[in-house]
């Protein structure tokens, strides 16, 4: 049986992923942000010490984002944006390394965003550590290549989720499915189903790719009325 190292399992999307994966007989470690803070670089180190089963996939779903214009973000919320949506990727991977290489197969999965491309007002640090995930994931293909595994983003597009229920009203909601030539938000559960075929045997060969998942809208449907 395969084994998912799942950061971020559960939210919405996480939560979608941690089944989708249990569905196609995979077991699942998904620590929760209280089993693993991913703020804290020491504690991240001692929980991968600990972390023993053999890892044939990674999928990081983890992320913070407290939206400040420049001006008002500070060095420490930058920091701190970076660390969790970024940096902690870069020391599970360190710690990783090793048995993928070792085992000579593996995916790693980094869930970034439509903000690892663009941006938009307030969002400078987010927008800022999903440039730099990009280019983490970019980075690890190249290392890890040669040794069979297989790293991509995703970036989901507007998803429905209770947190986009919670923060855009109804009217809001009608704006952005005009945006979209689909004419829906994604449900969590379209991005899990992508999420695994990137983490499938059935992905023999993406790999160092951004994979955007917004029912075309980067392709010019924000364009629409």
């Amino acid at each position: 049986m395969k084994h998912l190292f799942l950061l971020g399992g559960h939210g919405a999307i996480g939560s979608a992923i941690k089944s989708e994966f249990e569905k196609n007989g995979y077991t699942v470690t998904a620590p929760s942000s209280k089993e693993l803070d991913l703020s804290d670089s020491s504690a991240l180190a001692s929980y991968m010490k600990g972390l023993t089963l053999p890892v044939d996939a990674v999928v990081f779903c983890a992320g913070h984002n407290d939206p400040a214009q420049i001006g008002q973000l500070t060095s420490e919320e930058i920091q701190k944006t970076l660390q969790i949506n970024t940096i902690s990727l870069s020391h599970i991977m360190a710690a990783l390394r090793p048995q993928f290489e070792k085992q000579h197969s593996g995916y790693v999965l980094a869930i970034s965003s439509l903000y690892g491309t663009v941006s938009r007002e307030g969002r400078a640090a987010y927008a800022m550590s999903k440039h730099a995930l990009n280019g983490l994931i970019q980075t690890l293909s190249l290392e890890l290549g040669p040794h069979g595994v297989l790293c991509n983003t995703l970036s989901p597009g507007f998803v429905f989720t209770p947190m986009t229920r919670k923060n855009n009203s109804l009217e809001m909601i009608a704006a952005l499915e005009r945006k979209i030539p689909l004419g829906r938000l994604a449900d969590p559960e379209d991005i899990a189903r992508i999420a695994f075929f990137l983490c499938s045997e059935q992905n023999q060969y993406l790999t160092g790719q951004d994979i955007i998942v917004d029912g075309g809208f980067m392709a010019g449907g924000f364009q629409h009325p």
